[in-house]
């Protein structure tokens, strides 16, 4: 609900009558969406009292008690950069490394030759997760593999690409299995930690990298009751037009940015929400994506504006235009294949960022059997080859991503 509101006044209002850090971090964080940090709040009476001198004000009181999850995000609010940033990514890059960041598949996001700070931040801006903190937390993580490729560079053989958002994806499946929790859980944990204790769950993790590696997997698997056998058959969809010369991709960013919607888009989502306890749209991380199924199914009706306002939210936040409509699809085939198993009941949180990336992975996997060990080298070629696929070649992949995902499950108990 925070995140909805569009009128700075009333965050500034709750802001002057809160004193918990963790809530002021929030209304500063939405403030800074609405408003830049140059932004007046009238609070001063001789002086000028900024959004930015609010975040510094938190940033050193949060300092001062180690709260480091609020001290990553008002760092990030505020731009900080860490002053050996450069020479961090030059020492990797120098011994023979490529550098990743964010979750973009492309060249675009690799780092390949030593670049300024300023250039360095760009493109962890541009890449990294919805979470503010996640620039941060990236800063940090390159820092310290630099420290770690000096000290023990053995840890490095056979890891041609460092890529971040893998590494910090490591990161949270370790506390997933020794804390029992969830991603979105075991995230907020890691932001919590400080420094030091990640720098050693880092060293841990490329330590033992391939085992960690093979068992990520399993916290993104799903359990299942029903009844009846699945029907997992695909159907065409109706005079779907194609595009010129079948250029789907093309066609994903228009729809994607026209944000139009298929008819009966929303009473389907709702339908879906009956049969699983939750659905995460976008980042997979970011606790505000969740969509709760007790609570949308109690305080709404398929028809209700306002829960087509909440799916509209959650899909705008999703910046690559191609992106989200590929996300409007794979829902569209959720919902069919949800109503055509109707005693189909899914006892975990349906993420999309996995099940579409699971059947991007499939579909390269397909086409490539022969680089089966080496997907995550052909990411950025895997990506836009789904993007150029045609809806009903993306919705038979994305039902074996379900069944991938299910199989997961049987493999593995849930946790409780």
């Amino acid at each position: 609900d925070l995140e909805r509101e569009k009128d700075a006044q009333k965050l500034l209002e709750q802001l002057k009558t809160s004193n918990n850090l963790y809530e002021q971090i929030e209304l500063l964080n939405d403030l800074s969406r609405i408003e830049s940090l140059s932004f007046e709040t009238g609070w001063g009476s001789s002086r000028s009292v900024t959004l930015a001198h609010l975040l510094n004000e938190i940033y050193i009181k949060a300092s001062r008690l180690e709260l480091w999850a609020i001290v990553r995000r008002a760092a990030g609010l505020l731009g900080k950069v860490d002053i050996g940033l450069s020479d961090a990514v030059t020492e990797l890059l120098v011994r023979q490394k490529q550098i990743a960041v964010g979750k973009a598949y492309s060249r675009a996001s690799l780092m390949t030759d030593p670049m300024p700070p300023e250039d360095i931040v760009r493109k962890i801006n541009e890449f990294c997760g919805e979470d503010i903190r996640d620039r941060v937390l990236t800063q940090e993580i390159l820092i310290y593999l630099s420290v770690l490729i000096k000290s023990e560079p053995e840890m490095f053989e056979g890891l041609l690409t460092l890529r971040i958002s893998y590494l910090i994806l490591l990161l949270i499946n370790e506390l997933c299995l020794r804390e029992k929790m969830t991603q979105p859980e075991a995230y907020e944990m890691l932001m919590k930690q400080s420094p030091s204790d990640i720098q050693a769950s880092l060293r841990r993790v490329l330590a033992g990298y391939e085992g960690f590696a093979k068992t990520s997997f399993t916290q993104e698997s799903l359990h299942a009751r029903q009844s009846q056998p699945v029907d997992w058959f695909v159907r065409p969809a109706e005079d779907a037009p194609v595009p010129p010369e079948g250029d789907w991709w093309h066609k994903r960013q228009l729809e994607g940015s026209l944000n139009r919607m298929p008819e009966d888009f929303y009473p389907r989502i709702w339908r879906l929400l009956q049969q699983c306890p939750g659905i995460i749209i976008g980042d997979k991380l970011e606790r505000r994506n969740r969509l709760v199924s007790e609570i949308i199914l109690s305080d709404t009706t398929p028809e209700e504006a306002d829960f087509a306002l909440r799916i509209e939210h959650l899909l705008n936040k999703i910046q690559a235009p191609e992106y989200r409509q590929l996300t409007v699809e794979a829902l569209m085939e959720l919902s069919e294949l949800f109503d055509r198993n109707p005693d189909w009941q899914i006892e975990d949180d349906i993420v999309l960022d996995v099940l579409v990336g699971h059947a991007v992975r499939l579909a390269w996997l397909d086409g490539n059997p022969q680089r089966a060990y080496r997907y995550d080298q052909d990411k950025g070629e895997a990506w836009p080859a789904f993007y150029r696929s045609s809806p009903l070649v993306c919705a038979q992949y994305f039902v074996r991503a379900m069944q991938f995902l299910l199989e997961l499950g049987d493999q593995a108990p849930a946790v409780v």
